[in-house]
């Protein structure tokens, strides 16, 4: 693995734990912006503010897996699973590297 996918693998599991911790409201959704666009800032305000935070009645989130695969040297897509409870989840991401590191561009939540 380069560097690149090390960073990215790294940026990954830290950037998906941070947003699901805001999913779980354990940290403020303004914390994500240090770390991910506008626009993703804005639409987990939105599943947060609106309580549309998939399973959060069965518990907290728990990030189990994280798979990274890079478009190219500056863009990565994620994949990965957690746990809420008994039940496992599914989310979707996409990272780029910019001049001051990894930021994520795109979040699913499913």
């Amino acid at each position: 693995m380069d560097e690149v996918d090390s960073g990215a693998k790294e940026f990954a599991h830290r950037g998906l734990r941070c947003a699901l911790e805001v999913l779980d409201r354990h940290r403020p959704v303004a914390q994500l912006g240090a770390i991910a666009d506008p626009s993703v800032v804005s639409v987990v305000r939105t599943i947060v503010n609106g309580d549309f935070v998939p399973g959060s009645e069965l518990g907290t989130a728990v990030l189990r897996r994280v798979d990274v695969v890079m478009v190219n040297g500056a863009a990565a897509e994620l994949c990965g699973s957690y746990d809420r409870g008994h039940r496992h989840f599914a989310l979707a991401a996409r990272i780029a590297r910019t001049r001051a590191g990894w930021r994520l561009t795109a979040l699913r939540v499913l």
